[in-house]
């Protein structure tokens, strides 16, 4: 089953005293690219974090946000009284006033409030995980899900491949001869004589040169692994597409170059465009 690398997911937990918010947001890429932002005072579990996700997110762009606020009591913040007195005792330098008519001044100085000191506990660690591993799951269906419309488009481009290599295949043979006859009027419009058995195999010769029985063979190989690879049940199968879908365009490329006839190339054109459209896709399977 194919799964597309790109995917949002977020999962969230509030209590009476706090509430935290994950998301995971991810994009294409070559490798596994994790980038977290988390809360200064939750950032010694990313190593343990990172590991966990790696078990499960193989490929792509992955940012993972952790978000956490305080509330109730928790939230309350604290009154910096030396910061309070110093600007206190600085305005009463200024103006002779009594210093309670200061204070609403000075508590709305910077630096005049401060959050208690907070720590998280066990408690929260575990809610953290269980968080992303929610996320998780969420952004896997959701790759799941998008990974199922590529698949239908994919299948329908190697349709589009397989229909147009039938139509080469069944015009190849007529090509050939008329390659042959043309060439044969041609000799004869030149009024020689000509060894037939030295013609025949000049003829062989320059006629091998079209042949495309090879490529077509091998070209319906490719398609058939494709299409293995696409539907087995590896989890990581992006990159060897990749691999096959660029010697499906090498054996569509030498066929056109042998082709000679303009039905065969509007065929190979199709079939270009058919692989291109492949490709695109192949960027954004895991």
């Amino acid at each position: 089953m194919i799964r597309s690398m790109t995917g949002f997911a977020r999962s969230t937990f509030e209590s009476q005293d706090i509430s935290m918010t994950v998301e995971i947001r991810a994009l294409n890429s070559k490798n596994l690219e994790l980038n977290f932002r988390l809360p200064y005072s939750y950032r010694s579990w990313e190593d343990e974090l990172r590991t966990a996700i790696k078990l499960q997110l193989l490929r792509g762009k992955v940012d993972v946000n952790l978000n956490v606020k305080q509330q109730g009591a928790a939230a309350a913040a604290e009154l910096n009284k030396d910061v309070i007195s110093d600007y206190i005792q600085q305005l009463r330098e200024i103006a002779d006033v009594n210093p309670a008519e200061l204070l609403p001044i000075a508590t709305r100085l910077p630096d005049a409030l401060q959050s208690a000191e907070f720590l998280p506990d066990d408690n929260q660690k575990k809610e953290v995980f269980a968080l992303v591993q929610q996320a998780i799951k969420q952004l896997i269906d959701y790759q799941t899900a998008e990974g199922k419309a590529m698949t239908k488009d994919l299948n329908a481009q190697i349709g589009s491949i397989e229909k147009g290599l039938e139509q080469v295949k069944n015009t190849k043979d007529q090509r050939i001869q008329q390659v042959r006859s043309k060439l044969q009027d041609n000799l004869k419009s030149l009024a020689v004589e000509v060894d037939q058995n030295r013609f025949e195999q000049e003829l062989i010769f320059y006629l091998e040169k079209f042949d495309i029985n090879e490529e077509i063979v091998r070209l319906r190989q490719h398609l058939l692994y494709f299409c293995e690879v696409m539907n087995n049940e590896t989890q990581t199968k992006g990159k060897k597409l990749g691999f096959i879908a660029q010697e499906i365009g090498r054996e569509i490329n030498t066929i056109g170059s042998k082709a000679n006839d303009a039905s065969l190339q509007k065929e190979i054109v199709q079939m270009k465009d058919a692989l291109e459209r492949i490709k695109e896709q192949l960027l954004n399977i895991l």
